[in-house]
């Protein structure tokens, strides 16, 4: 080397002669000329200095300075424990999601470990282990249970785990699939907003160049997860709807559940039977009682509760609620007969036991005297035939009503008056008609969504409130309470009456003229008020394919209403 620096000093820097002298007279020749003389100096300073950072780069490599540098940038491993995104919060900020917690370990390959593993693991998760442990890189492992696990080269954190074994409220949250992003639901209406609330758990390790723990480093934990408090508060009331899901088990092997807030028809309680699990959502896509469906918003026969519409229209058209109509069990509409139920007759009767006993006679002779435009009116004022968006993608279905041209047909109207013929209502329209009776006469469409909030469960977005409507004068609804008070004392409601507070109600059982195996289905309903005396609550059982309303739903009803009593109405 000391041989090169002196030649190439030689070569630039001595006198033209000599340079020829040495490296031969055809360089001589070349070189006569300051032009050429200057070009070839420039030529070898540059080489010079290519050589001398050459040589110091060498120096450097004898001092393992840049393999240190190499393996500094190398040297840590960012190791995923869990990642959550943005909650979904009840009307008091309860966390609706995220409320059980789930054990994981970050575990590195060391002797130690190696050692205390298999003491703790069950065979299923030793095998994972063992799996994982062969590539000597360090690794998550979920354990099957809450345990503790304290050794050299392990740490154990408590996760948030999305879904609970017994999740509530599946129909309305819905659920994610593997990439996180929601499938229905809250978690697909906000999808965007829980996404960008996502927080995770990070164990970074010092580690070599094949990702092998160094020993005697230590780990340093990232942990984001406060990120996820986040989220969207719904207007469903925890307590409410654990209490309508225990009814709904016991008592509803197909149907729905709806529970409103009066005045503002705010939605405390959604529920659908059959149920499902979020975290095993394949295991019922086959299920041929399609528990995926939200029952709460989708069309069926109504039956009797209608008649609470009808009954309505009469008051609202200055009809004597007590004169008196003498029910013989059936009557005749352009030759064809209607039946009460069994045919049996109601004898005199004014609209408060025509109410109590679902008396169709009564309101099909009431119907063709008012006429069926200012039912069907009502009807529509009342939110049927509508769509009800509760969230983005979240809507429940419109249903349908008779046309005005139908109604001109006696007997469709007749059909029309106590809720037959070509009527289907979602549970949730009931709801809102119980809702708008309980709250003297104001319609307020139901509502699901109270905001967005931040970390700190501040909103930073409030849902805007429907404006209440007035559909029914006050007068008009106090009498309707009344009437389904009567219901639950003496009438067809009898089997939902409450053992603590006053309840108000109405049976429905309608026919659809569908046929499952040898019997006719039919579907029942329990619409009613709780507590009668000052309204707080709309609540509405439906139970599909099933008998008569007070008998499928009002022991629902019932067990609703006691349980609202003791735990929610007894500390207000």
């Amino acid at each position: 080397m000391a041989a090169c620096w002196a030649a190439l000093y030689f070569y630039i820097f001595a006198p033209h002669k000599t340079c020829a002298n040495i490296f031969g007279a055809d360089l001589a020749i070349i070189a006569t000329g300051d032009f050429m003389y200057k070009r070839v100096v420039i030529f070898f300073s540059m080489l010079m200095v290519a050589m001398g950072i050459a040589v110091y780069n060498t120096y450097k490599i004898s001092k393992g300075e840049v393999l240190c540098d190499a393996a500094a940038r190398q040297s840590s491993y960012k190791l995923k424990v869990a990642t959550m995104r943005g909650n979904i919060y009840d009307c008091q900020k309860r966390p609706l999601v995220g409320v059980e917690d789930e054990t994981y370990i970050s575990v590195t390959p060391e002797v130690e470990t190696l050692s205390v593993l298999p003491q703790i693991l069950s065979e299923d998760e030793r095998n994972l282990a063992l799996e994982e442990m062969k590539s000597g890189k360090p690794f998550v492992l979920k354990l099957s249970d809450e345990k503790q696990v304290i050794a050299r080269g392990i740490k154990t954190f408590k996760v948030p785990q999305r879904y609970a074994k017994e999740q509530i409220a599946p129909h309305i949250i819905g659920y994610l699939n593997g990439d996180m992003q929601g499938i229905c639901g809250i978690e697909k209406a906000f999808n965007d907003y829980l996404n960008s609330a996502r927080g995770s758990i990070f164990v970074k390790y010092k580690v070599d160049a094949l990702n092998r723990r160094i020993p005697g480093e230590g780990a340093t934990i990232e942990n984001t997860m406060y990120k996820c408090s986040r989220g969207i508060v719904l207007t469903i009331d925890q307590k409410i709807q654990r209490i309508a899901e225990a009814a709904a088990q016991k008592y509803i092997k197909k149907g729905a559940i709806v529970i409103t807030e009066v005045p503002n028809c705010e939605i405390r309680a959604c529920v659908s039977m059959p149920t499902f699990s979020p975290t095993n959502v394949a295991d019922v896509l086959n299920d041929e009682d399609s528990p995926l469906l939200n029952r709460a918003l989708l069309p069926y026969n109504i039956g009797s509760v209608f008649k609470l519409v009808t009954a309505a229209a009469i008051l609202q058209e200055n009809k004597n609620p007590n004169a008196i109509y003498d029910c013989v069990g059936s009557c005749e509409v352009d030759g064809h007969k209607f039946h009460c139920f069994n045919n049996k007759g109601h004898g005199p009767i004014d609209l408060e036991k025509a109410v109590a006993f679902s008396c169709n006679a009564y309101f099909i002779e009431k119907a063709l005297e008012i006429g069926g435009e200012k039912i069907l009116n009502l009807a529509k004022d009342l939110g049927f035939s509508k769509e009800i968006e509760l969230a983005p993608g979240i809507t429940s279905k419109a249903g349908v009503l008779p046309t005005l041209k139908d109604l001109e047909q006696s007997r469709a109207l007749a059909n029309f008056s106590f809720g037959q013929g070509k009527l289907l209502v979602t549970p949730l329209q009931v709801a809102a008609l119980t809702n708008t009776i309980a709250a003297e006469g104001l319609y307020c469409e139901p509502r699901l969504v109270e905001g967005l909030v931040n970390e700190g469960l501040k909103y930073v977005q409030k849902a805007a409130k429907p404006k209440p409507t007035r559909v029914l004068t006050a007068e008009c609804a106090k009498h309707l309470v009344e009437y389904m008070k009567a219901s639950v004392e003496y009438g067809t409601s009898k089997q939902g009456k409450p053992e603590v507070g006053v309840a108000a109600a109405k049976t429905g059982t309608a026919q659809t003229g569908i046929k499952s195996g040898d019997h006719a289905v039919v579907q029942a309903w329990y619409a009613g008020i709780f507590p009668a005396e000052k309204p707080k609550y709309s609540i509405v059982v439906f139970a599909e394919d099933a008998k008569g309303g007070g008998e499928s739903c009002g022991p629902a009803f019932k067990k609703i209403a006691e349980e609202i009593f003791v735990n929610i109405l007894k500390d207000q």
